[in-house]
């Protein structure tokens, strides 16, 4: 038990580690910059940011739907209230190093409201699947506007796009997920569903990167970063993906970061590429703040008056004691 509790101690201290350096490159690539940031005509438009605060809203909801809809998928029909809740405080999670908290988290949140654990587990790697899929299929629309100069990447978009479709499939997916519980040390569930019951989940994460991505166009031009909406878009969903896929990074950080600007910077150049994804970076957290808030007054609006069940009355002064 002691060396298992060591080895996690040092797994952790090797991710804080990496993590740390990560930044340090991250810091060092925005000192580099730091002229050409200073030297973008950086302007408030409210208007514009009021725009980029109601589509993050949207992005929330459309979280929780689809949160909704992958425990459906595999049998669990959850209130809404518990779909809010396990969503939007379960994702927070995700800053620590490593992905198992995230799941750990959402999964005992559902479990609470009427998911069983199983359930709840399958639900998660669905879910992933999904978001991960659909975010590199419109990614690809980012390989097909660098097509459109070179020609050679237009295979590759198309590749992208059917194994993203590929991949949610009934006889892809739960095969998938089983290889992932088994490498978690835990035993497979069986998973069967139709190929007309991932459509609406797929389709409400396209929403969401589209929301997503609208949201993130909106905040740089409501700033006075001025970026091609289409690109910024695909580009986002591509850096998201890259680092969910670097689990050892908490939320994809630094990683997301430097493949936007990688990629963005085609278009816009690294200084205001760069600047995007800070200030997205910052408006995706305040969302996730702002969806923990709702929750917390959600709890309280709920919360039931009067005495607590079973709690004794205590009569007044004035009452005669029968």
């Amino acid at each position: 038990m002691m060396k298992n509790s060591a080895w996690r101690w040092v797994a952790f201290a090797v991710q804080l580690l990496i993590v740390l350096v990560v930044l340090a490159y991250v810091g060092k690539a925005a000192a580099g910059l730091w002229p050409e940031m200073r030297s973008l005509h950086w302007r408030l438009s409210p208007l514009l940011l009021v725009g980029a605060l109601l589509a993050g809203i949207g992005t929330q909801a459309l979280l929780v739907v689809g949160w909704r809809l992958a425990l459906r998928l595999v049998g669990a029909d959850i209130p809404w209230r518990g779909a809010i809740t396990s969503q939007l405080l379960g994702q927070l999670a995700k800053y620590v190093p490593g992905k198992l908290l995230t799941l750990i988290g959402k999964g005992y949140l559902a479990s609470r409201v009427g998911a069983s654990e199983s359930q709840a587990v399958l639900a998660m790697f669905v879910e992933a699947a999904a978001q991960v899929t659909t975010s590199l299929a419109v990614g690809a629309v980012y390989v097909v506007a660098v097509g459109a100069q070179e020609r050679r990447f237009l295979p590759l978009a198309a590749v992208v796009v059917l194994l993203s479709i590929a991949a949610l499939h009934p006889a892809v997916l739960p095969r998938a997920v089983g290889f992932a519980l088994r490498l978690m040390g835990r035993r497979p569930v069986a998973l069967h569903y139709q190929v007309r019951a991932v459509v609406p989940l797929a389709g409400c994460y396209l929403a969401f990167w589209g929301a997503t991505g609208l949201g993130v166009w909106l905040l740089g031009r409501g700033l006075g970063l001025n970026a091609p909406l289409v690109p910024v878009i695909a580009v986002f969903c591509l850096s998201w993906a890259a680092g969910f896929l670097s689990f050892i990074f908490p939320g994809g950080l630094g990683v997301r970061e430097t493949a936007f600007t990688t990629l963005l910077g085609v278009w816009v150049g690294q200084g205001a590429a760069l600047s995007l994804a800070l200030v997205s970076r910052g408006w995706m957290l305040a969302l996730e703040l702002l969806g923990a808030l709702f929750v917390w007054i959600l709890r309280l609006a709920c919360r039931p008056e009067g005495p607590p069940t079973g709690a004794a009355e205590v009569p007044r002064a004035d009452e005669p004691v029968e």
